[in-house]
Order: C-alpha cells, then structure tokens, then sequence
C-alpha cells in the first residue's frame, strides 16, 4: 500500500525531531530545517527537479550537495536518505512535519491576524499575550495581513481556532483586548 505525502512527513518529521532531541541538537536542525524549509519555498520546482528521471545523479548531485552544505549530520543524513529513496517531493511536508513537532513540545502557536490597518508593535504583543492565556501556549508568533474588508477590528486564526472580533458590535471588546 503506498503511503501519502502527509503520512510520510509525519513519519520522517517526527523521526527526526526524535533523532535530534536525543542527540542535544535540536536547535541547530531547527535552525537547519527553517532554512530548508525556505529554500524550497522560494524554489518550487526543486523536489520536482531532484526526481526528474531524465535527469542523471551526477547533474543532481551538485544541487544536493549545496542543500547539505553547512547542514547538521541529521538534516545532511535526512536529505540524502530522502533523495535515496526517491522521496525529495514530500520534503516540503517532512519539514513542515518538523516544524509542527518543535512548536507543539515548545508551546509555540502561529496566528494569523487579520486587521484593517497594520497592528503596532505594542498591538501585536498585547494579542500575543492575550492569545498565550487563552490558549496556553508559551509563545504566539502573529503573522498580520491588512484587509480594508475588515473595516475594524481583527480576526485570529490559531489552532484550528478562529476568533472574529470584526463585527461593529465586537470592536470594543476587540479593542479592549488589543489595549490590555
């Protein structure tokens, strides 16, 4: 039975989180992953070239290489695993897999905030620590977007969780929540 993509990333994500937190080196494969993570964000056809049939190892190799250079041996040893087996199109969810694991052990939350003008500084801290209450997370990263739709307010998406403060009847409560 073949696995899917998602099955996969959890596998290869979770063993290696797993691998690192054993090996003390959590932080610098976290570091590592980040960047990896990024580097196929930016380059969407990669997975698709590193398993290109017509194309031959040694005009891959090169490539692989410069995705391992400077890496940790677990995330060198992952990539090449996940080359080796033919996998390099579910990396973006192997990563994603990590990534999922190290904010869960670490109370990490992202929430999307949707608002009608760009939130402060201070606006953004205030709904980071209101939301670490009432979600227990230790730590809230806040991605903003600016919607005119919004027309006031703001609108949080964390955790399967979504909070519309954007209704005109919500905006005081809102605000006060914003304000602390």
């Amino acid at each position: 039975m073949a696995l899917d993509k998602y099955t996969i990333g959890q596998r290869y994500g979770t063993a290696l989180f797993d691998l690192a937190t054993e090996q003390g080196t959590i932080d610098a494969v976290y570091a590592d992953v980040a960047a990896l993570q990024q580097v196929f964000a930016d380059t969407p056809t990669l997975a698709a070239t590193l398993t290109n049939a017509t194309l031959t190892l040694e005009q891959k190799q090169p490539i692989l290489t410069s995705l391992q250079q400077g890496a940790t041996d677990s995330v060198k040893n992952l990539i090449q695993m996940v080359f080796d087996y033919g996998r390099m199109n579910e990396m973006p969810f192997i990563l994603a897999a990590f990534m999922q694991r190290y904010d869960q052990v670490n109370g990490i939350v992202h929430a999307k905030v949707t608002s009608a003008v760009a939130l402060t500084t201070e606006q953004q801290q205030a709904l980071s620590t209101q939301l670490a209450a009432r979600l227990g997370a230790k730590q809230i990263t806040i991605d903003n977007t600016v919607d005119e739709a919004v027309i006031g307010g703001v609108i949080v998406e964390a955790n399967n969780l979504v909070i519309d403060g954007s209704i005109r009847s919500k905006l005081a409560q809102v605000r006060q929540l914003l304000l602390g």
